[in-house]
């Protein structure tokens, strides 16, 4: 049950000979191709049996799974506004990792650090997220943040900071600020704490995040 026959070795089975529930599907499943396959005398497709207890084990699973029972976060029903943070450690070689994350792309605010990207280098195509609108500071490697910013989501204004060791963007929205930082370890952390207070709305909730490097 346990065995892979590789590429190119054929695999000839008997599958009139199946005794017991799951052997045709043993049989079948260890080729890494189909081509592989050689079937002795003849394919008889009533000899494909499924034990009950899997069928029950199937049931179970099917009914605690994420599929039937989704977080918060992936139930499109409940309303809200979803951001999701990621440390990137260079865009440059993840972007498509990015394209590809269903769960962080369920974020309606997407930030990133460590994006690694030299000035402008942002403006290149490969960096544009379908849905979003993309907002930079780009300070080259080992630095830098983003926020992907989805669709009908209204800012009222972006403010961003680059320094050497230390990199906000702040976006303002009617109800809510969000601060996305990226903190290299060279940086105090009194000067972070300065900095966060200085943009801090205190008549508004503020939400933070990013890699303190804490």
């Amino acid at each position: 049950q346990g065995q892979t026959v590789p590429k190119p070795s054929k695999l000839v089975v008997d599958v009139t000979s199946s005794l017991c529930p799951g052997m045709v599907y043993v049989m079948l499943s260890r080729v890494q191709c189909l081509d592989q396959i050689c079937i002795l005398d003849k394919f008889d497709p009533e000899k494909i049996v499924v034990d009950a207890d899997v069928r029950t084990e199937v049931a179970r699973m099917d009914k605690v799974s994420v599929n039937q029972n989704p977080s918060e976060w992936l139930d499109s029903g409940k309303a809200g506004l979803r951001i999701s943070s990621l440390n990137t450690r260079s865009l440059r070689k993840h972007i498509d990792d990015v394209k590809s994350d269903h769960l962080l792309l369920r974020g309606d605010l997407i930030c990133l650090q460590e994006t690694w990207l030299e000035d402008g280098e942002e403006r290149q195509g490969k960096y544009e997220l379908q849905g979003f609108r993309g907002i930079f500071k780009s300070m080259g490697r080992g630095k830098g943040v983003a926020v992907f910013v989805r669709d009908g989501v209204q800012l009222e204004m972006i403010q961003t900071l680059g320094k050497p060791s230390l990199q906000m963007i702040k976006l303002t929205m009617e109800k809510l600020d969000l601060m996305n930082i990226y903190r290299s370890q060279d940086e105090p952390l009194s000067n972070v704490r300065d900095n966060i207070l200085s943009h801090i709305d205190t008549d508004k909730d503020t939400i933070i995040a990013g890699d303190m490097n804490v």
